[in-house]
Formats: C-alpha cells, sequence, structure tokens
C-alpha cells in the first residue's frame, strides 16, 4: 500500500518541464515492474529501431510509448543519447526519427527534453533534424548560449531549405529577448533565394519592435519580395501600425479594376492568376488592418471611401466594424459587479468543469455551460453562438479571402440580432448554408463549420424549405468546432489540406479555455448592461461617420499605451 501511494505522490509531482521528477518516477516505474501492454517502456522503444522515420508512425510500438506519457520521457532521452550505438546506420536512423517524433507527440510536451533535442541538431541526417527542429518550436525554448549555438548554424545549410526554414522557426519562438546575432541572421534571410524561408526570416524579425533598421528592412522588403509583400506589411503593422496602415491602404486599393496611370503591375499580379492573387493580397491587407484594432482607426476614412470598390465592400464593412467595436471596447466603463448575482451573469460566470484525464475532449466539458445559457432563450443561444464564430472566422478568412460566405453569414447574424425580423432571418438562412472544402486547412475547415452551425442558432424563417436537423444542437456544435480549429483539428471529417497562414495551435485544453473566454468576454459586457458588442457597434460606426471619423485622441492614446479598457 506504501508503494501505490509513494507512485500515486510521484505521479502528481512529474513535471514536463523538470527532469529530475521525470527520472524519480521512471525509477520508481521501474522498480515496480511498470507495463504497457504487456511490455515495458525501454522494451517498446527498442522495437523503435525497426520501425520507418515516419511523423505519428501508428505502429504499436510508437502508440504504446506515447500512451506512457511523461514516464517515458527519461528513457526517450537515454535512447537519443546512445543511438549511435545501434547495430546499423538505418536503425540509429529510425531509433532518433522515432524517438524524437514520441517527444514531440507527448502530451504535455516534455521541455525538459530540449537540450537532448539540441544535441540531435548535430546528427548529419536531415530528416531527423527537421523532425527535431519542429519539435523545439513547439517546445518554444529559452534563447539561451546553447540554444543558438545549437540552432543558428541550422540557418546555413545552403543545400536544405526546409532545415533553414525550420531553424528560423525556432529563432521566431525562442521565449526571452534575442541578442544582435540574431537580428543579423534574420536580416541575411530576407535575401534567401527560397520564399519560404525569406518569410520565416519576417517572423524573426518580429521579435525586434523597437528596431528602426528592422523597420526599414520591413518596408523595404515590402517593396522589393512580391511573393512575401503581404507578409511584410503584417509584421509591419504590428510593430509600427502607423507606419504599415497607409502601404496596407495602397495594396488594398490596387484590388480594383487597374488603369494605365497606375503603372505596369507587379510580376506576381500579371495574368489570369494574377489578378486572383491581386485580390487575395487586396483584401488580406484589409484583415491585417482589422486586426489593428483601435490603432487602425486612423484608417476608418480611407476605409469608408474603399466601400465603392465592389469586390472589396464586404470586408470593408467587416474591418469597419471589427475597428469600431474595439473602440467601443476602449470606451467602456467598468462592468458592473453589482449585477453578477443576476441569472444570466451568474450562469456566464459560473465554474466550469474541466476534465483532468488528457483523453478526455476538453469542449465537451463546456456542454453543460451551454445548457445551461441556452435556456435564457434565442437571443442568448444566438449572441454566444455568434462570439464563438467571430473568435476563429479570422482563421477562414486568412486562407481563404476571396471567400467571403462566413463574413457575410456572421454580418447577417449581427443584423438579426438587431432587427430579428423574418428578412433577416432568410439571409442568414442562406449565406449560413456554406460548407468548406475538405481540402481546406483543418483550422480553416473548422472555422467555417463554427460559423455555419452558429447559424443554425438563428430561428428559421417560416417560409424555409431547409429545416435544421433535429439530432444536431447547432449551438454545441458551434463551440465544438471553434474549439476545433484553434487547436487545428478537423471538425465532422477530416479536412486534408495545410497552409503557412495557419497560427500555431493551441492545445485542446487551451482552445477550449479561449473559446470560453471569448464567449464571456462579449455577452458578459451585454448582460451587464455596460455595453453592446452587436447593437452599439452600427450605431458608433455612424455617430464618427458622421463626425468625420475622428475619434478622441484619449482613447487611442490609452489603447497604444496597453492600458486596460476597463472590464476583464
Amino acid at each position: 500500500m506504501a508503494e501505490h501511494e509513494d507512485l500515486d505522490a510521484l505521479w502528481r509531482k512529474a513535471r514536463p518541464d523538470d527532469l529530475a521528477s521525470l527520472r524519480r518516477l521512471d525509477t520508481a516505474l521501474v522498480r515496480s515492474g511498470y507495463q504497457v501492454e504487456g511490455k515495458t517502456v525501454r522494451e517498446w522503444i527498442a522495437e523503435l529501431a525497426g520501425d520507418r522515420i515516419r511523423w505519428f508512425d501508428g505502429r504499436d510500438a510508437h502508440d504504446r510509448v506515447c500512451q506512457a506519457g511523461l514516464a517515458a520521457v527519461p528513457a526517450l532521452i537515454e535512447a537519443l543519447a546512445r543511438a549511435d550505438q545501434e547495430a546499423s546506420w538505418q536503425a540509429t536512423r529510425n531509433m532518433l526519427g522515432q524517438c524524437v517524433a514520441a517527444l514531440g507527440t507527448i502530451d504535455p510536451l516534455p521541455t525538459c527534453a530540449i537540450p537532448a533535442l539540441l544535441a540531435v541538431l548535430r546528427q548529419p541526417v536531415a530528416r531527423v533534424r527537421r523532425m527535431a527542429l519542429a519539435v523545439l518550436t513547439r517546445m518554444r525554448p529559452r534563447a539561451t548560449p546553447m540554444a543558438l549555438r545549437a540552432v543558428l548554424p541550422c540557418l546555413k545549410e545552403r543545400g536544405d531549405t526546409p532545415t533553414r526554414m525550420h531553424a528560423a522557426q525556432v529563432l521566431a519562438a525562442m521565449q526571452d529577448p534575442l541578442p544582435d546575432e540574431v537580428r543579423v541572421a534574420a536580416l541575411s534571410l530576407l535575401g534567401d533565394a527560397h520564399r519560404a524561408v525569406r518569410r520565416e526570416g519576417l517572423h524573426v524579425l518580429a521579435r525586434f519592435p523597437r528596431d528602426e533598421g528592422v523597420l526599414t528592412a520591413l518596408e523595404e522588403q515590402a517593396i522589393l519580395d512580391d511573393e512575401n509583400r503581404n507578409e511584410a506589411l503584417r509584421v509591419l503593422s504590428l510593430l509600427a501600425p502607423a507606419r504599415a496602415i497607409p502601404r496596407l491602404l495602397e495594396v488594398a486599393s490596387s484590388a480594383r479594376s487597374r488603369r494605365q496611370e497606375d503603372g505596369p503591375p507587379p510580376p506576381s499580379w500579371r495574368g489570369p492568376l494574377g489578378e486572383t492573387r491581386r485580390l487575395e493580397d487586396g483584401k488580406r491587407a484589409l484583415l491585417f488592418i482589422a486586426r489593428l484594432g483601435v490603432q487602425g482607426a486612423e484608417a476608418l476614412a480611407s476605409l469608408d471611401a474603399l466601400r465603392a470598390v465592389e469586390v472589396l465592400a464586404p470586408y470593408v464593412d467587416a474591418v469597419m466594424d471589427d475597428i469600431t467595436r474595439a473602440v467601443l471596447r476602449q470606451q467602456a466603463p467598468p462592468l458592473r459587479t453589482d449585477r453578477f448575482q443576476e441569472p444570466l451573469c451568474a450562469a456566464l460566470l459560473a465554474d466550469v468543469a474541466w476534465p483532468v484525464e488528457r483523453t478526455e475532449e476538453p469542449s465537451l466539458a463546456l456542454r453543460q455551460w451551454l445548457e445551461s445559457l441556452a435556456a435564457f432563450g434565442t437571443e442568448v443561444v444566438v449572441r454566444v453562438a455568434l462570439a464563438a464564430a467571430r473568435r476563429v472566422l479570422g482563421l477562414w478568412e486568412s486562407q481563404d479571402p476571396n471567400n467571403d460566405w462566413s463574413r457575410r453569414a456572421v454580418m447577417a447574424m449581427d443584423r438579426w440580432l438587431c432587427e430579428p425580423s423574418e428578412e433577416h432571418a432568410a439571409q442568414v438562412a442562406e449565406v449560413g448554408n456554406f460548407t468548406p472544402s475538405q481540402f481546406c486547412a483543418p483550422d480553416a475547415f473548422s472555422a467555417a463549420w463554427s460559423v455555419n452551425y452558429a447559424c443554425g442558432c438563428v430561428p428559421r424563417p417560416s417560409a424555409s424549405v431547409a429545416p435544421r436537423p433535429p439530432d444536431v444542437d447547432p449551438l454545441g456544435a458551434c463551440v465544438h468546432a471553434a474549439c476545433r480549429a484553434l487547436s487545428r483539428r478537423s471538425v465532422i471529417t477530416f479536412a486534408l489540406g495545410a497552409s503557412e497562414e495557419s497560427p500555431e495551435p493551441l492545445s485542446p485544453h487551451a482552445s477550449a479555455r479561449e473559446v470560453h473566454r471569448a464567449i464571456v468576454d462579449e455577452v458578459l459586457s451585454w448582460a451587464c448592461g455596460a455595453w453592446d458588442p452587436v447593437k452599439d457597434t452600427p450605431r458608433l460606426r455612424e455617430a464618427l461617420r458622421a463626425d468625420g471619423w475622428r475619434v478622441p485622441g484619449a482613447r487611442l492614446r490609452a489603447a497604444e499605451e496597453g492600458r486596460p479598457p476597463g472590464f476583464p
């Protein structure tokens, strides 16, 4: 009994960032004869030498090692250290690759294995080095001299483009401020022959926000690098919004039909495919402005003029609404805590029973909470669904900006909430009936389905010929799809595509918490009577238009200084 209690205590104390705690657990498990499906962890690891190098191999050995979780980490690190002792070179390669893949699959990520993965970068096998770099990107190592000595040489692998790209991703993901030698290395990447490497170099430069040389380099890259123009402007907008907005508006205005006086178009905009690329670039530029929030308010007057460009109109309206909503949030009074005891507010603030076991789906923990909110009526249901869908909408738009069905659907839901008429319900049913392609990236695929399900929360018009399936809970499905989108997992079926526009995915647990937070932030302000993110936005937009788009300067300065908007 005492030994069993000791094991339980060691399991609880096991930390993914503390190798010593995992070694104590490993020692105790070995002493107790711990096995996974009839074999010890080390026996399963020994079988990895016979498996091919492949992510998520699906064979028993790999699956059983990952099933052991953090308990397998010490043995995996030992196997990496002695991989060169395998009988054959092929077995050595397989062992290295499979151990790295297992360390990148275990949840939570064992960051205590970072030194062992850095040592793998000295191996001559290019594929193993790339796998190690990919895992290091997810683990976000600190910018220590040891880490920099291991990663920076990978940027000089001239014959290996993927390795250079992955090495830049590790540098961009590192914790702590980066030293000047990294800035110099990133600037050199802007002249690389391969577009993907130049793009990752831009992400490394995003880590140097107050460097005038970096800002100038980003402006020049937006002019010189046709293939990465928008990415250079996106990074510039994060570091210096005032310098990026005029250039983003210029790219957006280029989406209209070009005139002779505009001069020759860049090479990437020539021909039939170039026309599509030009429209995508223009719409993405608008989305970048929308992400600036209050700092994008100086673009409102120019955006209003761009509404005349028919192909841009839905996105211009959306961007103006997003900026106006951010201004409204900045001006909002503090939430009235005296109303937190009211039934709806209390339901919104109720604790969620998050799962303890990693095998449970975290998004399903929100089901009971959503059911309690649904009891307050249709308007609350639609607002909750709209908040979840709005949180992930950008994942779809950034990857397929020319398809504006999801954005139109969200705007139609806004109109229905402002005026719940049969006509507006019919508009929601029409534009919300959009099925994304299975060849989308998983996050975009799930984001589009989240919007689709959100539209199902709006009561169908009486004349509708397509009633909602009775076995589908649209609110639960909407929130579940939003959680899957943030963790870059497909919903309903497999999504087979991929996109470099996809952000770093959150863990399933973190994604569920993020969607929960987005719902509370948007709906609680309305439930407390502080402000309404849906109905107050068009009102403020009309007021700003009437006032010549002048936003109070004090509010803008507060936003630039990062002061809180006055509510959680």
